[in-house]
């Protein structure tokens, strides 16, 4: 190991810090599922109700509301930004990775721990969304805290093991619902049918620990139900859960191999590893805790590729086992492809911005012109000089043969996470969502009323102003936030603010 003891530790606290908190305020909340979130929040706060969400005054059922609760309480530190509103997640992300170290540096070894961490921590996907303003870092964090203590339990470890699989069930389940007690129910079904045991089932049926869950859990659910009535049921079991799975909602559909590209670019820089870990499938297959990973993935792969919705975050509920059984290969093999897959990352990312204006002829979307055209003036000469000096640092690892794997393990992470929370995101915050702040805040300082948006798409739009808005035809006097091209027919308009695409605009007639 590059380090040892006491110095490991320190490296590793430093790394996966490095890793969720560096930048955390640097980009203005993505939309439309962190502006969702903030918004949530902010009206909860305005309302003084914390039971129910709204978003524009309008209710919403798409998930508990455990992350809005952490971000009002982050809220009133830090005051309302983007730091407070993306901290829970970094928290959350924090005890993820603590989950991963302890519990398998308890069935394996410490240098395993060390390995499931860091590149669980310097993940492409996990790097991103342990930052964002999200319910998905809580809901992972809960997730693979409970299934970590499920495998103890089915091996009869210690009953402390229940009580924490049942509670940290329930955080996941009033994190973002159903889906923190599906996961762990099928993998334990999938597993007994695997040893051909069924004993191990009533270990985990623990008339206690159910009681625990339910009394974490059910609170919120009866206080919804008493305030929203059968709109409630509707909206959230049936619409946003069974829907979701049933049909393409809100129009994230894809095929079944939907998940393969997402998978393979989602664990980069580490995606060779893993992948080579599955070409020892039969010994792991007949390991009892390598079988249950492989389970936990399987199940998760499989359950969101048959889903009619996909989103690209959902197969991120499987990464923690991924990251177990990569460790494991790395831990027993001297030599490992650590550093090809990143040098191809970093070689799309570095000629992408050049590129994409080789492809407006092509591009239909007016809104996906504009936004072109806008990249030139934030992906700078900085951003070159910085993605090659990365480049020139991964092939000075890739000539140097004698570098061992835990040092290039360590290179390959770091350059990640530069790449992607310090040229990256700020980048791209910069060029889709700055418009939308900027124009929020003129809102805000010139008090325009009667607002109107004609996209949904930005509701943080509403969280930096702190207006509300119609989703209407506008209408003559009407203040109006689009993007660009939505505004094309209208003639008698001018124009308060534009940039990449996105215009707020004063309707001055008919």
């Amino acid at each position: 190991m590059i380090f040892s003891g006491r110095y490991r530790y320190f490296f590793l606290f430093l790394v996966v810090a490095f890793g969720f908190f560096w930048n955390l305020g640097n980009a203005p909340l993505f939309d439309e599922d962190e502006g969702f979130f903030a918004e949530g929040t902010r009206e909860m706060a305005l309302r003084g109700d914390f039971i129910s969400t709204y978003i524009n005054q309008e209710p919403r059922f798409d998930k508990p509301p455990l992350t809005n609760w952490l971000q009002y309480g982050a809220a009133q530190v830090l005051g309302w930004n983007e730091w407070a509103m993306r901290l829970p997640s970094a928290l959350a992300a924090l005890a993820w990775m603590l989950a991963i170290f302890l519990l398998v540096r308890k069935r394996l070894s410490e240098k395993e721990a060390f390995y499931a961490t860091f590149m669980a921590t310097c993940s492409l996907q996990i790097t991103i969304i342990g930052k964002a303003a999200l319910a998905d870092a809580l809901l992972n964090a809960s997730m693979a805290g409970a299934m970590f203590c499920l495998y103890e339990v089915l091996q009869g470890s210690h009953r402390k093991y229940t009580f924490l699989f049942y509670g940290l069930s329930a955080l996941g389940f009033v994190s973002k619902g159903p889906i923190a007690v599906l996961i762990p129910a099928a993998v334990t079904m999938l597993y007994l049918l695997r040893w051909r045991s069924i004993r191990p089932l009533w270990k985990v049926l623990s008339g206690s620990g159910i009681l625990l869950f339910l009394l974490i859990s059910l609170p919120w659910y009866l206080l919804q139900y008493q305030q929203m009535g059968q709109a409630f049921i509707d909206g959230f079991f049936f619409n946003h859960n069974v829907n979701r799975f049933r049909t393409a909602f809100e129009g994230h559909y894809g095929s079944i191999l939907y998940f393969v590209p997402i998978l393979l670019l989602g664990i980069v820089p580490y995606t060779a590893v893993v992948l080579s870990a599955f070409g020892r499938l039969r010994y792991l297959w007949y390991d009892k805790y390598f079988s249950f990973h492989l389970l936990w993935f399987a199940f998760v792969f499989v359950f969101f590729s048959l889903s009619g919705t996909k989103l690209h975050h959902y197969i991120i509920y499987g990464y923690t086992p991924l990251f177990v059984l990569g460790a494991w290969y790395m831990a027993n093999n001297h030599s490992v492809p650590l550093i090809w897959p990143l040098l191809v990352f970093l070689i799309i990312l570095l000629v992408a911005p050049f590129m994409l204006p080789q492809f407006l002829p092509m591009i239909n979307d007016a809104y996906a012109v504009d936004v072109t055209n806008g990249a030139a003036a934030e992906f700078d000469q900085e951003y070159y000089l910085s993605m090659g000096g990365l480049l020139l640092v991964l092939l000075v690892v890739e000539v140097r043969k004698g570098w061992g794997k835990d040092l290039q393990l360590v290179v390959v992470g770091l350059v990640l996470l530069i790449t992607i929370n310090g040229l990256w995101m700020p980048r791209l915050g910069a060029l889709l969502q700055q418009p939308v702040k900027e124009a929020a805040r003129l809102a805000r300082e010139r008090k325009y009323q009667p607002l109107v948006v004609l996209d949904h798409y930005y509701p943080s739009f509403h969280f930096y102003s702190g207006l509300f808005a119609e989703e209407r035809t506008p209408r003559s006097g009407d203040v109006v936030l689009a993007r660009k091209y939505r505004l094309n027919g209208i003639a008698n308009k001018e124009i308060l603010f534009e940039k990449h695409g996105l215009v707020l605009a004063r309707i001055t007639g008919p």
